[in-house]
């Protein structure tokens, strides 16, 4: 069948395409997007919108919600006897889409507020994990210096002073006569 004289498509999900000089590939294959996969359509229609003299230009449509959407779609063929054979095997045709939320779909998405929502968030609330993640890292932070200060078992520093003399930890005083009954080995 000559390529640009195919009118239309029908792709459904969970077929394969015909195959004579390549393996057989599922007719529809979702590629990701903001809806990501989970609501591949049942069946997609593609229709012939002229040729640019390279390539068929198509359009695709099937029954999505009003929340989805085809994002950057192709159309694949096996040519007949080569890859870029004009004639194609009839029945070798599959389709790589993108399902992308639209404005409405977005909306539902931000307002739902669920847990795990945020692979579909837009890339415009990205500054908000940005900030979080900088939250997250100042509390970090902030617990790191609480157990170093209080919790860690490190022995305080001791100034050593001429060998005449005894030996006192940092934080006494050099003037203070050593309490009663103090022993240097004690330290």
């Amino acid at each position: 069948v000559l390529l640009r004289e195919v009118q239309a498509l029908t792709l459904h999900r969970g077929q394969y395409t015909t195959s004579r000089r390549t393996a057989a590939v599922p007719q529809l294959q979702c590629t990701g997007g903001t809806a990501g996969c989970a609501r591949v359509p049942e069946v997609v229609q593609c229709y012939n919108k002229g040729w640019d003299g390279y390539d068929v230009q198509w359009q695709c449509k099937a029954d999505l919600e009003n929340t989805y959407r085809f994002g950057q779609i192709e159309v694949s063929c096996e040519g007949y006897d080569y890859p870029d054979d004009p004639y194609i095997l009839r029945g070798s045709c599959s389709l790589m889409f993108r399902l992308e939320l639209t404005e409405e779909g977005e909306r539902k998405v931000k307002n739902s507020g669920s847990f795990g929502s945020g692979y579909f968030q837009s890339r415009k609330d990205s500054s908000d994990s940005s900030a979080g993640a900088i939250v997250v890292i100042v509390l970090l932070a902030l617990a790191f210096g609480v157990y170093k200060l209080f919790l860690s078992n490190e022995q305080p520093q001791q100034n050593f002073g001429d060998r005449d003399e005894f030996t006192r930890p940092f934080w006494q005083s050099q003037q203070a006569p050593p309490p009663p009954g103090f022993k240097a080995s004690f330290t």
